[in-house]
């Protein structure tokens, strides 16, 4: 993306903050994620700078196979 700088990205779950200025949230912990990521419907909020853009993704590929493969990245 042109012009973007990483000091411009925040990503949050739901109102958990992940990045915040393109760091790692030092208020972030583990337990706060999980909770999130336990929910039935989860809102991932990726801002980028000052752009007046709007996207929303849908998905459901929550099965079985998908998170033992993306598990195994985080443990």
């Amino acid at each position: 993306i042109s012009g973007l700088n990483i000091e411009d990205i925040n990503i949050s779950l739901n109102d958990v903050s992940i990045i915040q200025a393109g760091e790692p949230d030092e208020s972030y912990t583990e337990a706060a994620g999980s909770n999130e990521m336990a929910k039935d419907t989860i809102v991932i909020t990726i801002e980028i700078g000052d752009s007046a853009s709007q996207e929303s993704v849908w998905t459901t590929d929550f099965s079985y196979d998908y998170v033992k493969i993306n598990a195994e990245y985080r443990t």
